[in-house]
Order: C-alpha cells, then structure tokens, then sequence
C-alpha cells in the first residue's frame, strides 16, 4: 500500500541491521583468517581456501551489508514501499544459514554442503531481487538511480547462478565451458555487475544526502550507468566463450561508464555546502579511486599474455577491486547509515521530549580515521605483496588490515550499544523515516 509520507525504517530498522550486523561478523572473520593464513593471497585462484575466503569476504561481508542497505533505500529511492517486507525476514534466514554452508563447504572440500549453502544464498537472492524488481515496477521513479536498483538485482541473479553450475560442475556435471572461465565471469558478474551497478545509482542518491550537494549532470549518470551495462554483458559473454574481442569490448565499455560515474562524482562533491568530509565520507571517495585504479589494472591485464606476471598482476587486481573498491566504499557509507539507522530507532521517539545525541556524535571519529589509514595501507601492502609474490608483505598488509577492521568494529560496536537505550526504555518507533 502506498503512503503519502515519508517511508518507514524497514523492520523498524530490525532488518537492515541484521543483515549490517552479519556482515561485519563475516568481516571480522574473514580479517582474522588472513591476517592469520597471509599466503592465501598467493595462492591460485581455484584453491579451495581461497575460494571459501573469497566467499566470506563477497557473500558474507559484501553482499551481506548492500542487502541490509539497499532493503532500507529502496523506498527512499523509488518513492514506495517495499512490496513484500515481510519477505525479507525469510531473506535474511536464508542467507545467515547458506553463507556458513558455503564457506565450510569450500574449507573442507564438500561440494554437496557448499552446494547445499549456494542454493540457501540463491534463493534469498531471487526474493531480494524479485522484492527490487516489483517495488521497481510500480514506483514512479525512473531515472538512473532507480534503474540501478532492479539492474543491480539482475546480475546478482546471474552470478549465483553461475556459481551453482560451478558448484554442479565440481560434482560432476558436464558443461561445454571453460570453468576458469565460467568462475571469472561470475566474480566479475558478482563485483561489478551487481556492487558497481548499485554504486553507481545509489552513490548519487547518498552522497549528496550525506554532503548537501546535488549531481550537476544527470546525464552522465545515466550514461555512466549504460556504458557499464553494454560492457558487463559483453565482459561476461567474453570470458565464458573465451572470446577475446568480446572481453576487450566489454572492457573498454566499463572504463567508459566508470569515468563517467566518476566525473560526475567529482562535480557533485564540488557541489556540496558540506565542505568538511568526514572520514566515511573520504573512504567512499578514497574506494572510488580505487575503482578507477582497478579498471586500469584489469584493462592490462585484458591485453596482457597469459603467464605468470598475468596471475599475479589478477591476484593484485582483486586485492584492489575487493579490499579496496568496494569495501572501503561500502565501509565508508556505513560510516554514515549505521549511525543514522540507530540513532532513528534509539532517538528519534525521543526528539522533542528530552536532549538527544546527534547522529553523527555516536561512533568515535578518531576510531574512524585509524581505521582508514590502516585499511589503505593494509590494501596496498597485499596488492603488491601478491604481484611481488613476497610472504613478508603480504603478511605485514593483513596484520594492518586486521587492525584497521578491528577499529571499525569497535566503532560499530559503539554505535550499535545506543539501542540499549531504546530497548531499555521500552519505547515504540512511530513511523520513523530514514530521510
């Protein structure tokens, strides 16, 4: 039913926290295993463990958070509610119980169990994106932000179909497709369709929110938004045939959206009135760069030959696009939602009767800042450990990755700790509003 206010926090913010708070478990783990196994990053890409890391960083951390996340802006975005919300509780389910499975499965080398988790994680999947796809076609808003939504969701469908046929293939089925290729068109399915197709909406809803700025060039997101599309399908298409000039079209059609994207990011923080950014915001920014850096990279890497400098220049490419790119740009904005999503449901039904904390106040700036000079270091060290192939390096990156994340669960810690006083209170949320 559509209602003419403001929208609601989804499950009384309940849902989106879940699905952050998942996350950043699957983040402190998956840190920790590192910084523990270190050579992992050498390893290649097939090797069981590094799948089952792979698998905790992408699914469990990743994706976890852009679900939690992008549950709650989807109304905002698209001006209606979510038509099933009470899907999404069987969502989140289905997704803490397959992630486990998947990742134990990898370890251990059961491919039934990792199936079995593969197919939980699939189904919470098809719910989310089906949920995307129907709020999508009866919103109004049709512009590119709101297309980003249900594109997002139909590449993140084809990337956990891709990784069952990879998991059936391992149990024995026969498919006339290289798996090596089949498993890098479903990373790249995966990151950049599904992360950077949502990016690239989303950001330009949130960064001018975040920044009191506006975007100069609606244009160029939309155009951003296209050229990354034509380039992903071609990309993928490539990979799975083997066909190089499909792979060097796709390429080059991804470069072209992603500099648009970020010429338009660049105009739209020139546009803020908030002049100070705070430092999610500079890690939303610093990962921005780092998708321009790893499209570089992975355009090398499209012309260079196979060999040895080609695998570890893809160990690099995919220490920078996942560590980097996408966590410190998916971090960066939880700097910002988590605080505001806890301070709605901890706060908001007191405004107005009693002094409240401002949102920002919640968290621990120095924290913050820790976190990020950690997290770039950490990244850097690990991608050029990895091309390096050197222990040490690679080493001495996780340990200051492990410890940036370990001032960024803290902080969220912090954060989180304000719902004791809701909770204590015994207060009830009366259509809270995220916006």
């Amino acid at each position: 039913m559509k209602t003419n206010g403001p929208m609601p926090l989804v499950g009384g913010a309940r849902l989106p926290l879940g699905f952050i708070g998942f996350g950043l478990v699957a983040l402190v783990t998956a840190c920790a295993w590192l910084a523990w196994e270190p050579s992992l990053v050498l390893q290649p890409h097939l090797h069981p463990r590094v799948v089952a890391l792979a698998h905790l960083w992408l699914p469990g951390f990743l994706l976890s958070v852009c679900f939690g996340a992008t549950y709650q802006l989807t109304p905002v975005v698209l001006g209606e509610p979510l038509a099933w919300e009470r899907v999404t509780w069987g969502h989140l389910g289905l997704h803490a119980a397959g992630v486990p499975a998947m990742v134990a499965g990898f370890l251990t080398g059961r491919m039934d169990v990792a199936a079995a988790g593969g197919a939980a994680v699939a189904m919470g999947v098809i719910l989310f994106s089906a949920n995307v796809w129907v709020t999508f076609a009866r919103a109004k808003r049709r512009d590119a932000i709101g297309w980003s939504l249900p594109l997002a969701g139909g590449w993140l469908v084809l990337t956990v179909l891709g990784g069952l046929l990879l998991a059936a293939m391992k149990l024995g089925l026969s498919v006339p497709v290289s798996p090596l290729g089949l498993l890098r068109a479903h990373a790249h399915a995966g990151l950049a369709g599904f992360f950077l197709t949502l990016v690239q909406g989303v950001a330009f809803q949130l960064v001018p929110m975040f920044t009191l700025g506006e975007v100069r060039r609606p244009w160029r997101v939309a155009a951003g938004l296209v050229g990354t599309q034509a380039g992903l399908v071609g990309l993928a298409g490539g990979l799975v045939m083997e066909r190089s000039e499909l792979v060097w079209a796709g390429a080059a059609g991804i470069a072209v959206g992603v500099a648009l994207s970020g010429i338009e990011l660049v105009a739209t923080l020139g546009a803020r009135r908030k002049r100070r950014l705070e430092p999610g915001l500079k890690a939303f920014v610093a990962g921005a760069g780092a998708v321009g850096v790893s499209v570089i990279v992975g355009g090398v890497l499209v012309w260079a030959e196979p060999g040895v400098a080609a695998l570890r220049g893809a160990m690099g490419y995919g220490v920078a696009i996942i560590g980097g790119a996408m966590a410190l740009m998916v971090m960066g904005m939880l700097c910002k939602i988590v605080p505001f999503l806890v301070w709605m449901r901890a706060y908001g039904p007191k405004v107005g009767r009693v002094a409240v904390p401002a949102a920002h106040t919640l968290g621990n700036a120095g924290w913050e800042r820790a976190w990020l000079g950690l997290h770039v270091a950490g990244v850097m060290a690990l991608g050029v450990g990895a091309m390096m192939e050197s222990v040490v390096v690679v080493s001495a990156g996780a340990w200051m990755l492990a410890g940036g994340v370990s001032f960024f669960a803290m902080n969220a810690a912090r954060v989180l700790g304000h719902l004791r006083v809701s909770n204590a209170a015994g207060l009830r949320l009366t259509r809270p509003t995220f916006l």
